[in-house]
């Protein structure tokens, strides 16, 4: 399960998932654009405009949340968590990324934040470790990883170009920090 936007994860992982998707947004259009581009008529594009995933208990082995919870406030952070503790398998693995005041890479979106002084601007929401470690343990999920932003990680098989020119290949940061939580085996 994924929030899908305009479909970027689900088009990479179309050829060899062989599972059930399901992938949720605010923006219908962004869904219906996200559900052609992936051609995977079995998979499920599902517009969602609550803290809520739109799917039964225990069905999940892996959630994701990329540049969701860096514009929710905190208590719909944690009832998203909660929805994916709801939805994962035993052993399922929730993955999200956030912004760190602790990376100095994301400074800069503060920044440009701050001086953004247009009422209908984008929220850019900040999360502490402290604060995930905290949900975590009152969710009963384990935190299995945590990766700051500008800290090389991503193996990847084969080299990209970045929108701006830069090159990606061998192994290379996502930018936003990861956290990879983990439904425990009893939960």
């Amino acid at each position: 399960m994924s929030a899908a936007g305009s479909g970027r994860l689900p088009f990479k992982l179309r050829a060899y998932l062989t599972g059930r998707f399901i992938g949720t947004d605010i923006l219908e259009d962004a869904l219906h654009y996200a559900s052609e581009k992936c051609g995977r008529p079995d998979w499920r594009f599902i517009p969602n405009h609550e803290a809520t995933i739109p799917a039964e208990d225990s069905i999940a082995d892996f959630v994701s949340f990329f540049s969701i919870f860096t514009h929710l406030l905190d208590e719909d952070i944690y009832r998203f968590l909660a929805e994916a503790k709801r939805v994962s398998k035993p052993g399922g693995r929730i993955v999200f990324s956030f912004l760190d005041f602790e990376c100095e890479s994301h400074w800069p979106i503060f920044e440009a934040t701050l001086s953004d002084r247009d009422l209908h601007r984008v929220i850019n929401k900040f999360i502490s470790k402290g604060a995930i470690r905290r949900w975590a343990t009152v969710l009963g999920l384990k935190v299995e990883a945590i990766f700051d932003g500008p800290t090389p990680w991503i193996n990847l098989t084969e080299p990209f170009d970045y929108t701006d020119g830069r090159r990606a290949e061998g192994v290379v940061e996502f930018g936003q920090s990861i956290a990879v939580l983990q439904k425990c085996e009893s939960a």
